[in-house]
C-alpha cells in the first residue's frame, strides 16, 4: 500500500474517478458504504465493503469490484481474473489519475511480483485449487498488467470504450460474462484482432526476456 491510511474524501475520489472512466456507479440509487470486521484483507459485497482496515489501496481494489465483480461477474472461476484482475488494476487507476507520484512503483511491484517465478497463466484452469484461485501474483498482479497491456495495444480511446460497451452490454451487465466476451468488445472497438495477444498473455505462461545493444554517438 504506497498511500497508506485512508483519508477523508478519498472513497469519494475514488468512485469519482470510476464513473468517469467507466460508467455511473451501478448502484447510483441504492448506496456505498464500508463494514469494519474482524479479518484481514477486504470482501467487497454489493453496496457494502467489508474491510479489516481503512487502507486506500484495499478500499480501491474493493470498490472496483462494484463494477468488476457485483456489476458484471465472471461466468466461471476460469475467468476469475475478471474480477481481481480489473479490481487490482483499478486502484492502479487511482495512482496513475490521483496520486501520480505513485504510479511507475505501483506498476514495478506488479512486474517484480509477475517475473517471480517463471510459469503459470492468467487463466486458471485447476479451478479446485483454492491457493490458484486466490493466487496474487497470477490472478490478481499478471491479471492487472495483462488489462494494462491491453490499454497499450489498443488504445486509451477504444481500451475505455470496449470496457463500457462490455459493462453495459444488455447479455452481460447485472449477470455474468467470461474473458471471450470482453475480447470481443475490446475487439469491436479497437478494429483489432486479440487472438494472439489473449493466446500470449491470458493462456501462454512466462514472460519473454530481451536483450538490446545500444550506443550513443
Amino acid at each position: 500500500f504506497y498511500i497508506g491510511m485512508l483519508n477523508a474524501g478519498d472513497v469519494l475520489q475514488q468512485i469519482v474517478l470510476y464513473s468517469q472512466l467507466f460508467g455511473k456507479y451501478p448502484f447510483a440509487n441504492e448506496k456505498y458504504g464500508h463494514a469494519q470486521f474482524g479479518w484481514g484483507g477486504g470482501m467487497e459485497h454489493q453496496t457494502m465493503t467489508f474491510v479489516g482496515a481503512f487502507q486506500y489501496e484495499l478500499a480501491a481494489h474493493e470498490l472496483g469490484h462494484q463494477w468488476f465483480g457485483d456489476k458484471v461477474t465472471c461466468g466461471s472461476w476460469q475467468d476469475i481474473w475478471l474480477n481481481e484482475g480489473f479490481a487490482t488494476y483499478l486502484s492502479g487507476l487511482c495512482y496513475e489519475y490521483l496520486a501520480p507520484i505513485y504510479w511507475q512503483g505501483w506498476k514495478q511491484g506488479k512486474i517484480n511480483s509477475i517475473v517471480s517465478q517463471p510459469d503459470g497463466s492468467v487463466l486458471c484452469t485447476d479451478t479446485l485449487d483454492q491457493n490458484r484461485l486466490w493466487d496474487s501474483r497470477l490472478t490478481y498482479n499478471k491479471g492487472a498488467m495483462v488489462i494494462h497491456m491491453l490499454r497499450w495495444v489498443c488504445g486509451d480511446t477504444a481500451f475505455y470504450h470496449g470496457i463500457r460497451e462490455y459493462l453495459d452490454d444488455p447479455a452481460l451487465a447485472y449477470g455474468t460474462a467470461k474473458t471471450s466476451d470482453l475480447q470481443a468488445h475490446l475487439e469491436a472497438t479497437s478494429g483489432l484482432d486479440l487472438s494472439e495477444f489473449f493466446a500470449d498473455w491470458y493462456v501462454g505462461q512466462g514472460y519473454p526476456i530481451y536483450t538490446t545493444v545500444w550506443n550513443q554517438n
